[in-house]
């Protein structure tokens, strides 16, 4: 797109002549249009457009550019951003001609702007933001106007009522220039920096108050834009916070309810095993004495269901039990090749055949060694147990980000798609004659670490367990 200044020709910056209006009713005119603009404005951007636009449309102070500088983030200098306007008078002429004909109104005008200042190309602002002063450099004119809170008129050559700069003139290429600080409550923003380089039209002291008020009034549209953001942020982060406090209330709750059925459980258990105790005692006692071949029968099964309960008992007593970590540096490779050692005659007597795929570099991590061998004993114990007719299991390990993944995978016989979530709440099993507490042990063992775990379908028609632990 072509560079668009907004002038609808050469005006020049003179108080109005008798019958006509003052530059300062001009100005207030032109304030009252814009004001839509910088109330609806959604972005920052749009407020710089409409600042810019203000300094050079021909209904407002029609100068032939305008720049914008902008404190950076570490507040420590003024940066150039955007600027507005012609490259040469033969153009400035062209537009100026093609605005009078297409008589845009203001809100066309601002979108015409808006793309070009978000043009990063558009000479102006390479030419601007190459522009960057210190702060600490109190001499320069621009951080005097915007430390002092006043405008000035700056020129090439000494002159009564004005700022003496060749270098800053020589730099914009103009032999006067303005400069109108963005300043308001005591915050500084920036300033905005206009000239006449084509038309040559001087600077009258009146265009230069209507230009300090102007940017007066874009200073308190800024401002009110990053209150209403600071507001949105507010909002966002009291949602936010609201939410961890309903999250942290339904964690209580659970808390509150794992710990009343720890507290019956630690009861029940005390209360069963010594009855328990009794009756197995007593069964075999009698079974030693008893000549009836029948009744030694029934006293037989007593024992055995007596014991499968002590058995279920000892079971729920240790998974309750696991509570803390006793956490060193560990290497997982030689780990898991040892938890693999231990289950290799039952994947031999189960006709199965173990893949590995492990890095070529130890991998360290800190945890508790013997309850993450409990952990993936228990996983590779349910995956054996699911291949009875032999099949294939992988064992892989690999590093994604900060953390250290375990994949155990099997050809066996896979768990139905609705029993994922299920499967490793304790006392879930789809076996025959069998308690489900081993997936739920190593879950548990797992979150101890501050990793996680789940099953998921694979490609070879089993599950999949995924164990993701953290590197620390």
């Amino acid at each position: 797109m072509k560079n668009l200044n907004l002038s609808s020709g050469p005006i020049k910056n003179d108080p109005a002549e008798p019958g006509g209006k003052h530059p300062l009713k001009l100005l207030l005119d032109f304030v009252i249009k814009l004001n839509s603009a910088f109330v609806t404005a959604q972005e920052l951007e749009e407020i710089f457009c409409a600042i810019l636009v203000g300094a050079t449309a021909g209904e407002g102070l029609g100068f032939n550019r305008a720049f914008l500088f902008l404190i950076d983030e570490t507040g420590n200098r003024l940066c150039g951003r955007f600027g507005l306007g012609p490259q040469d008078l033969e153009e400035a002429g062209r537009i100026w001609n093609s605005i009078s004909a297409e008589r845009l109104n203001l809100f066309q005008i601002l979108e015409k702007v808006r793309d070009q200042l978000s043009d990063d190309n558009q000479p102006l602002n390479r030419f601007v933001r190459s522009i960057q002063i210190p702060l600490s450099q109190s001499e320069n004119c621009f951080i005097k106007a915007l430390k002092e809170n006043q405008a000035y008129l700056i020129t090439d050559s000494p002159r009564v009522g004005a700022i003496h700069s060749q270098e800053l003139c020589r730099l914009f290429g103009t032999g006067e220039l303005v400069v109108a600080p963005l300043n308001t409550h005591g915050k500084e923003y920036g300033v905005v920096v206009a000239d006449n380089i084509f038309t040559k039209a001087p600077v009258a002291e009146e265009t230069l108050y209507c230009l300090h008020l102007f940017t007066g009034l874009g200073s308190l549209a800024i401002c009110q834009k990053n209150m209403c953001q600071s507001l949105e942020d507010k909002v966002l982060q009291l949602k936010e916070a609201n939410r961890a406090v309903e999250a942290q209330k339904d964690l209580l709750i659970e808390i509150e309810k794992h710990s009343a059925i720890g507290r019956m459980l630690d009861h029940l258990l005390h209360e069963l095993r010594n009855p328990l105790a009794a009756i197995g005692g007593i069964a075999r006692l009698l079974e030693r004495r008893e000549g009836d071949e029948v009744m030694k029968r029934y006293l037989a099964t007593v024992i055995k269901e007596v014991e499968r309960i002590e058995k279920t008992l000892a079971a729920v007593a240790e998974l309750h039990e696991i509570k803390t970590i006793e956490c060193s540096e560990l290497e997982l490779i030689s780990l898991v090749e040892t938890v693999a050692m231990i289950v290799r005659s039952d994947m031999e007597e189960a006709g199965i055949v173990l893949h590995k795929n492990y890095p070529k570099k130890p991998v360290v991590i800190v945890g508790d060694r013997e309850k993450l061998q409990e952990a993936i004993l228990c996983v590779l114990k349910n995956s054996i147990e699911a291949m009875p007719d032999g099949g294939i299991i992988v064992l892989a390990l690999s590093q994604r980000g900060s953390d250290i993944e375990i994949r155990i995978s099997d050809s066996g016989l896979g768990i139905a798609r609705g029993h994922f979530k299920k499967a490793d709440n304790p006392f879930f099993t789809t076996k025959f004659n069998a308690m489900g507490l081993g997936l739920s042990k190593a879950k548990k063992i797992v979150e101890l670490h501050g990793g996680s775990l789940f099953l998921t379908s694979n490609r070879i028609g089993g599950t999949t367990c995924v164990i993701t632990l953290p590197k620390s």
